[in-house]
């Protein structure tokens, strides 16, 4: 590409920008709409995967042993049960661990231990597990291998809890795809509409560059970049609205999560790309009739 025409796209830009300003604040709007709810979509996922993360993260194997196991039978089952596939860590709570930790849970009423005979509560292990094999099969089968190793006594890892959690997170995963697919959809056919209507009005324009022996990409070039601009100013806009409206949520709800820099870095190129896109495609039809 030499300077002059360089030169040329550049004009036709800042000329196209200039002379449509006014006719570009419908569009703007328009795209700006779509990409707000869009966000919210996106808002809304990142904060159902975080929810997702905390409640995974409580998902865990607790092992408790008999009352006659001694240290040997403590040390070798600690060697054993580090060794298991899926155990990212392993802790150990002695009964006196154990107790202390259940008096601070009874809080004010802690004085009802007071009646109580020695130490009930039994030492315990408690298994950290991978991502991975935080799933009910795997669960399973890694605590019934548990139950049979000597010196246990119970192994609890919440079955109808991991197994409900499941179902949930498989259902919020679905839901979470096809609203995703279908919002992309419609933001794109919005935004491809909205530039249609805004290059609609510069169809003489086009044309003339035709005849003028204009290259297509000569042509293609000026919207591309209008479009990416108007696209990015409408992200913009759009990423106001939802820091607002996150703001006024966060002072009645708490935790709830919002785009960090990167995530708004790229929905902003997501709006350019997405303007540049619908122009180009809404442009497309007009250097698609022969001379």
């Amino acid at each position: 590409m030499t300077l002059t025409q360089i030169e040329h796209v550049f004009r036709e830009l800042l000329y196209g920008l200039r002379r449509n300003l006014r006719s570009h604040l419908a569009p703007v709007t328009l795209m700006a709409s779509a990409l707000f709810v869009f966000g919210l979509f996106v808002i809304g996922t990142v904060n159902l995967r975080e929810t997702i993360r905390i409640a995974q993260e409580r998902v865990g194997i607790a092992i408790y042993l008999r009352d006659d196991a001694d240290e040997a039978d403590r040390a070798e089952l600690e060697e054993v049960l580090s060794r298991l596939g899926g155990v990212r860590a392993v802790r150990y709570r002695t009964k006196e661990e154990a107790l202390e930790s259940f008096r601070a849970t009874l809080g004010s009423r802690a004085y009802l231990l007071e009646g109580v005979e020695g130490n009930p509560l039994p030492a315990s292990f408690e298994l950290d597990l991978y991502d991975d094999w935080k799933f009910a099969d795997r669960m399973g089968a890694m605590a019934e291998e548990i139950r049979r190793m000597p010196g246990v006594d119970v192994v609890v890892w919440g079955e109808s809890w991991v197994e409900s959690l499941e179902r949930w997170i498989y259902f919020f995963v679905a839901m979470d795809l096809f609203l995703g697919a279908a919002l992309g959809v419609s933001t794109l056919l919005v935004v491809g509409n909205t530039m249609k209507l805004a290059i609609e009005g510069r169809r003489d324009a086009i044309q003339v560059l035709r005849l003028v022996g204009a290259r297509p990409w000569q042509i293609r070039l000026p919207f591309l970049m209008e479009g990416a601009l108007l696209g990015l100013l409408a992200a913009a806009i759009a990423l106001f609205l939802l820091d607002r409206s996150w703001r006024f949520a966060v002072e009645r709800l708490s935790g709830v999560l919002f785009l960090g820099g990167g995530g708004a870095a790229a929905f902003l190129l997501f709006g350019a790309v997405l303007g540049g896109c619908g122009s180009l495609l809404s442009l497309h039809r007009y250097l698609r009739v022969k001379r």
